[in-house]
């Protein structure tokens, strides 16, 4: 089970929480009350994008909506979007901090 470390943003405190299970992202966050804001929930607005510092193994890669977002704003390959963004099962740290909006 892999933990998961959010660092503090304009949107909280750090939290770091386990994931039990396979989980998207958006879920984790909004269990654990995660310092990463939300908007369309559905890989459009680029809200949510987080920066991957530790344990990208940690998330299946992006899906084709996710990856086309991704694609259009330019983003480094450590940026995903936490609507998206599926943690698997296996052991480690994953670490992230929520960069926000591309335009924010």
């Amino acid at each position: 089970m892999p933990k998961v470390e959010f660092s503090q943003s304009p949107a909280g405190p750090a939290r770091t929480v386990t994931a039990g299970r396979r989980v998207r992202l958006l879920d984790l966050c909004d269990e654990a009350r995660a310092p990463v804001q939300f908007g369309c929930r559905a890989a459009r607005c680029t809200t949510c994008r987080i920066e991957i510092l530790a344990g990208a193994a940690l998330l299946d890669p992006p899906a084709p909506d996710e990856a086309e977002l991704l694609r259009s704003i330019d983003a480094p390959d450590a940026v995903r979007l936490a609507c998206q963004a599926v943690v698997n099962d296996g052991p480690g740290t994953l670490r992230l901090r929520w960069i926000g909006p591309r335009n924010a």
